[in-house]
């Protein structure tokens, strides 16, 4: 029993870390497509990018 509480902790620690991960290259990806779109000249679209961020 001491063995599988062990696992499952282990297992959840790591599943909650990878959705953390995951959640943080999101808004990064996010946010470099919005630099990228206020670069070329599309205000809206990158302020609609950066409002779904927040």
């Amino acid at each position: 029993m001491k063995y599988i509480k062990a696992i499952v902790s282990s297992v959840l620690i790591f599943v909650a870390g990878w959705l953390f991960n995951f959640l943080v290259d999101i808004q990064f990806a996010l946010g470099l497509v919005a630099g990228w779109f206020l670069r070329k000249g599309y205000d809206n679209l990158a302020g609609l990018i950066f409002d779904l961020i927040s």
